[in-house]
């Protein structure tokens, strides 16, 4: 994810953040145009109960900008769900360990569904679930039925991809009660520009010609791709005695894909 600077002009790089691609070290958490609308949102649909769908294509800072922001909005609060099957006994007995109700789940669904909905009542909670576009329609539904039980105070974050939104809209129960909806877009080139250099010590002194050359090439606005060539170039530059070139961002890419064919030939570094 990337930040600015309240007028949306100067990049503020904040606090390393463990939400960074293989915990990269010397990244900065900065913040697009994107995930201050995430900020916005989140924070109206936390303070009305609402629910908020956050979908768009893979690596452009949805989980991120989520994550980040819930950490502020709402610290302890938070249950976060990242689904891999649409299973609902699954999601049911992850979300009660995620609770951290006491015990064992209960065997049966039934007595895991009031466990659920019993501490769900006693406090405020957000229900923050990623990789929503794995949801079948029994898991839609659950969703939304805790959401509308009126004895409990919860506010609903759905982050998924973009078939996530079309998804959802084929349920028009639940699309009536999206309160809010964003969807993600890779960045600009102006942004791009703007952030990289900000982002990670690796990228200060490089010619803003080579960031632009990279992003056209290979990481066309995505924050993903970004932070995957900014983890190979810093392992690369620590070792003694090489720098920054052309070569070197062509020698990252051949290791990202194998399959990719380059002017220079040679596959080895100095």
């Amino acid at each position: 994810m990337a930040t600015t600077a309240p007028d949306g002009d100067t990049p503020v790089p904040r606090n390393p953040n463990p939400y960074h691609y293989l915990r990269l070290s010397g990244a900065n958490t900065m913040s697009t145009r994107a995930s201050r609308e995430t900020h916005d949102r989140l924070a109206s649909t936390l303070k009305d109960r609402g629910m908020l769908c956050v979908h768009g294509g893979v690596g452009l800072g949805k989980t991120f900008a989520v994550g980040v922001h819930l950490e502020e909005l709402a610290p302890t609060s938070t249950v976060r769900l990242k689904l891999s099957s649409p299973n609902l006994d699954t999601i049911r007995t992850t979300l009660f360990r995620r609770l951290k109700l006491p015990g064992e789940p209960p065997g049966k669904s039934s007595g895991l569904r009031e466990a659920i909905q019993n501490a769900l009542r006693e406090t405020f909670h957000v229900l923050a679930v990623d990789e929503a576009q794995w949801m079948d329609t029994r898991a839609f539904e659950y969703i939304q039925e805790l959401w509308d039980d009126e004895h409990s105070e919860l506010a609903v974050v759905l982050v998924g991809a973009e078939n996530c939104y079309h998804k959802i809209k084929r349920r028009p129960p639940l699309d009536s009660r999206i309160t809010s909806w964003q969807q993600y877009k890779p960045l600009t080139s102006t942004e791009v520009l703007t952030l990289i250099p900000a982002y990670h010590p690796a990228w200060a002194d490089v010619p803003a010609e080579d960031i632009r050359w990279i992003n056209t090439d290979a990481c066309h606005g995505n924050f993903r791709e970004w932070a995957k060539i900014t983890y190979h170039l810093h392992e690369a530059l620590s070792t003694p005695g090489r720098t920054y070139s052309r070569d070197l961002i062509r020698w990252i890419f051949r290791h990202l894909d194998p399959t990719r064919r380059d002017d220079d030939p040679d596959d080895h570094l100095g």
